[in-house]
């Protein structure tokens, strides 16, 4: 039959699959590939749906550098058994390379709310058997920050978090650590890659049944007081034990992992008015009351908003499935219906990732000074598309800050370099835009159950004082100018959508746009050019920066985890009036972004 069905691909029919010829009729062959996993090719095929053939085989699902994410389902371009076993014996194979004392250290595996999350978990506790690897999983599904804080806490040598965080139902992935707790950077990524790419057929893979590796000592799961150390830890950032912890607290993890951590993180903090989103508060895959569970989105917050209207809640938390990102919404009726009704719900405020980041730094900054802990030796970490407000902040409080690429495997890897070169800095606090905080040294990644505990004392305090997070906001501005920044996704899917990306990056380059909003670029900063590496010690990445003659900025880059290119937009004013100075502020965002979709439209 499957012969047959190889020659009926071979017809003028199929002509558009012609390159995919050879994935397809690999996958077909392979006998390591279940009957009942071929027969959802052999049906596409029988139906002659051509481009959802082509959209699972025009490639293999991309291993990154940060691990693997895409769409559930049978194809080299689909996440499968198949695919994550090839993935998790790449990795496996540079564990060996590295010696007996690495296998022996193990993996820690977690696993999140996803469909197939924890069938996943077992499929990288199984083949890391095969190969003579321990791992250490958790029994039930957890959050990211608690992996990265096992792998530390166990001595692991690696780990692997099954987990698509915000994206759609249909989507799952893996990301993969390294021993400091923080997803693979060099040169362990492009060791990895290069055993993978090594591993030409899914019948290279090793696997070893989950009950023998569970006889065998070979998979183990983690115990409780590993996870008791991770909230100890969380309760040792606790600032201000004597705030009155006087505010109502609405949280969603959007059917994640979140629910339990949150509760009891909180409460170890004083905090005891917090109410769950009933709809939300349990785990599960499909997601079904958002179309998407990211709240950096307004629409996935609206049902936490009704509900913290209805009790007249002081904010509103949100994580997403794996809890590493973390959304804040703010109560201020004033601000809501005035200057700032353009981030309104409602009565209630979803502050953006910078605004909460500039909040969180200045309050944590200002309290250490105050009691003075705060030390020349503490530094803070952004990204390069986060804005430049931080600097303002850490320079009035003469504190270091430095810049990363996007993603925070970044900036553990920066923290790693510390420590290597035993500098004596002090880690005090890494953020990037998009929702993304690390307050603790102990975990090397995004973790919104710790920044959770830090906001709602930051709200606590700031309520203490007669004032909300957004009055707090203003004050910043009366000082640093009026900063405003907008995140502007543009989504092009599979493989023209690949393409289009591409396209539009090498038209910007070859013949950039100079004038932006009626300013002059001053400067383009292209991290491809080893020269712009070397002056920023940035690594190669496919970003370009325009830096604007009014001090305003746009960064441009393609996802790393999503089928979208994404534009950042950061824009200052220096008015006497800042409530004028902001209105400006949105004005030239509005004229910036209007621009930046002209462009866009005009690549084919």
């Amino acid at each position: 039959m499957i012969e047959e069905t190889l020659k009926d691909l071979s017809s003028k029919t199929f002509y558009p699959l012609n390159d995919c010829f050879d994935k397809i009729s690999s996958w077909l062959k392979d006998e390591s590939i279940s009957k009942e996993d071929k027969e959802e090719i052999l049906i596409l095929i029988k139906n002659k749906e051509i481009s959802e053939l082509r959209d699972r085989f025009y490639r293999d699902l991309e291993f990154g550098t940060g691990g693997i994410r895409g769409v559930m389902g049978m194809g080299a371009n689909r996440l499968n058994k198949y695919v994550l076993r090839r993935a998790v014996q790449g990795v496996a194979n540079y564990i060996i390379r590295c010696g007996e004392n690495a296998k022996k250290r193990g993996v820690a595996i977690a696993y999140d709310s996803r469909n197939n999350s924890s069938v996943f978990g077992q499929e990288v506790a199984c083949v890391l058997a095969a190969n003579g690897i321990r791992s250490y999983i958790f029994p039930t599904l957890q959050t990211t920050p608690s992996l990265s804080y096992a792998i530390r806490k166990l001595g692991c040598i690696s780990g692997f978090c099954i987990t698509a965080s915000h994206n759609p139902p249909q989507y799952n992935g893996i990301k993969v650590y390294w021993e400091d707790g923080a997803q693979i950077i060099s040169p362990q990524d492009t060791e990895i890659l290069k055993e993978v790419f090594s591993i030409k057929s899914f019948s290279e893979t090793k696997h070893m049944d989950y009950s023998k590796a569970q006889s065998l000592g070979l998979s183990q799961f983690i115990h409780d007081d590993v996870l008791n150390c991770y909230f100890k830890e969380i309760e040792n950032l606790c600032m201000a034990p004597n705030s009155s912890k006087n505010i109502n607290i609405v949280y969603t993890p959007l059917h994640g992992t979140g629910k339990i951590p949150t509760l009891r993180a909180l409460k170890t903090f004083g905090y005891e008015n917090v109410y769950v989103v009933p709809e939300q508060g349990e785990p599960n895959g499909n997601f079904p009351t958002v179309k998407k569970p990211n709240p950096e989105e307004p629409e996935a917050l609206s049902l936490a908003i009704k509900y913290a209207s209805e009790r007249k809640a002081d904010c509103v938390f949100a994580t997403d499935p794996d809890s590493d990102r973390l959304a804040i919404v703010t109560y201020d009726p004033k601000m809501a219906h005035g200057i700032m009704k353009h981030q309104a719900v409602g009565d209630y405020i979803l502050l953006n990732g910078n605004q909460t980041a500039a909040l969180l730094i200045d309050s944590i900054l200002k309290f250490k000074k105050s009691n003075g802990t705060l030390e020349k030796s503490h530094k803070i970490v952004k990204t390069i598309v986060t804005s430049d407000l931080l600097e303002k902040i850490c320079a009035e409080y003469d504190i270091e800050i430095f810049n990363t690429l996007t993603g925070f495997k970044w900036i553990a890897g920066l923290v790693r370099s510390w420590e290597e070169k035993n500098n004596n800095f002090k880690y005090l606090f890494g953020t990037e835009e998009s929702f993304g905080y690390m307050p603790s040294n102990n975990v090397r990644d995004k973790d919104a159950i710790s920044a959770m505990c830090q906001a709602a004392e930051m709200i606590s305090l700031a309520k203490d004082s007669n004032k909300t997070l957004c009055e707090s906001l203003f004050d910043i501005f009366k000082k640093h100018g009026a900063w405003q920044e907008d995140l502007i996704n543009i989504d092009l899917y599979g493989e023209e959508g690949a393409l289009r990306i591409s396209r539009i990056m090498h038209k910007m380059r070859e013949n950039p746009v100079m004038n932006w909003g009626g300013h002059q670029v001053t400067s383009i900063l292209d991290y491809t050019d080893k020269n712009v590496q070397e002056r920023y010690h940035i690594p190669h990445s496919n970003v370009l920066q325009f830096l604007l003659d009014d001090g305003s900025k746009i960064s441009m880059r393609p996802s790393g985890t999503e089928p979208k290119l994404k534009f950042y937009v950061s824009v200052c004013t220096n008015s006497s009036n800042v409530f004028e100075g902001y209105k400006e502020t949105l004005e030239k965002i509005a004229l910036l972004r209007k621009e930046i979709l002209h462009f866009v439209d005009k690549v084919n």
